[in-house]
């Protein structure tokens, strides 16, 4: 059973109406995870990326690596979509929900997310993993 589903008498259900697939092996990703964890009031579960957490998802650890990913009632957002979905669950970043949520904000940050910030954040974990194989080695 994943780590963030919970057993009861009838079976299991997920913890939290929201959950968040991140990259744990991204200190950039994973200091931000850790500041929403403790802001969140237990609606949202964070879900590390594992060869299994990622295929539960219907995505591989590279997929998965690519861009943030929320899901909610069997809905999944993407990328700027993810952050605003959680940032609505979250103490004072739900008015930043909304002015990113305005459609031609929205357009413009998804654009930067897509185009650079996500690009440079897997890059950047790719050349950790490389240089972890090499250190292996």
């Amino acid at each position: 059973m994943p780590s963030y589903l919970c057993s009861n008498n009838n079976g299991a259900y997920p913890l939290a109406k929201l959950e968040v697939l991140y990259n744990d092996d991204c200190p950039i990703c994973r200091r931000e995870i850790k500041h929403y964890a403790g802001l969140s009031d237990g609606s949202v579960a964070f879900v590390k990326i594992t060869e299994q957490s990622a295929a539960d998802w219907g995505l591989t650890e590279e997929q998965a690596a690519k861009q943030i990913h929320a899901r909610s009632d069997g809905n999944v957002t993407v990328g700027v979509d993810a952050f605003v979905s959680v940032w609505k669950q979250l103490p004072y970043y739900r008015l930043l929900a909304l002015v990113i949520g305005w459609r031609p904000i929205r357009y413009i940050t998804d654009a930067v997310y897509r185009k650079v910030l996500a690009p440079l954040l897997f890059a950047m974990h790719k050349r950790r993993q490389r240089r972890q194989a090499g250190s292996i080695r």
